[in-house]
């Protein structure tokens, strides 16, 4: 009877200490709580709106894939944040930046909603002091040039920024491909580079925009360039598209959230 009575008394101690140890764990943090039930934000459906000239409108691809947009929606597409991404294209072969406001104007509403504005536009300037002035080409002249066309620029800005003043803005720089067409200039690369800083500063003073270089891209690269030696080919736009992207993706916070 001792021994039963020992063991009873046993028993009941260990159930005591068991219980004791399942009450008195600690409670895990409420903040280790939140974070395992706190939901993933939702996919976000991207509306990307493009302006500008040839390059926009992907003149040279010979795949037929919509040049460098074309090529940079599946990029986007892919993200996590992602859902969908809706293009409206205005690019217009020819297009030089004075001829920008009225297709601004001319398409308020999906300006408005969009969250991203692509744009390349300057080509086409430079070409025409090249039509202007081909039998005294000098740098001067294209210096003069470069300061209106940054005026125009920054009108162009303000005129986006009106109409959607959240948007992400993406410029797309110059490009020379001139290298073999206009050996009677050979500061061109540095007409273009000085191109390219104007519109850099242009941007500068606006917030969530981003200009992206592209100089680099065709520098003694002719295999990047369609036949007629001017616009970029399929493997050019492809180069472009991918440029773009890295430029965006370091922005990420802007555009998807």
């Amino acid at each position: 009877m001792k021994r039963w009575g020992l063991m009873i008394i046993v028993s009941l101690f260990l159930a005591g200490c068991t219980a004791f140890s399942a009450v008195g764990q600690p409670e895990q943090p409420q903040e280790a709580v939140v974070k395992q039930t706190e939901a993933k934000p939702l996919p976000k459906d991207i509306h990307l709106v493009a302006l500008g000239d040839s390059l926009t409108e992907g003149v040279g691809d010979g795949e037929g894939k919509g040049g460098y947009v074309g090529r940079l929606v599946p990029l986007l597409a892919a993200e996590d944040r992602v859902r969908t991404v809706t293009v409206t294209n205005l690019g217009k072969r020819g297009r030089r930046s004075g001829e920008l406001e009225p297709v601004v104007d001319a398409h308020q509403g999906e300006l408005k909603r969009a969250d991203l504005i692509l744009l390349t536009i300057g080509g086409n300037d430079v070409m025409n002091v090249v039509r202007s002035h081909f039998f005294d080409l000098s740098y001067e002249r294209f210096a003069k040039e470069s300061k209106l066309f940054a005026d125009r620029l920054d009108h162009l800005l303000i005129s986006l920024r009106i109409a959607n003043p959240d948007a992400v803005i993406v410029l797309v720089g110059l490009y020379n491909p001139f290298s073999t067409t206009l050996p009677n200039i050979p500061e061109i690369d540095d007409v273009i580079a000085e191109w390219n800083k104007a519109s850099q500063v242009v941007l500068s003073r606006y917030d969530r925009t981003i200009f992206v270089d592209i100089q680099d891209i065709f520098t003694d690269r002719d295999e990047l360039l369609h036949r007629d030696e001017f616009h970029p080919n399929a493997a050019g736009y492809e180069q472009i598209a991918t440029r773009v992207y890295h430029a965006l993706n370091e922005q990420k916070e802007w555009w998807v959230n």
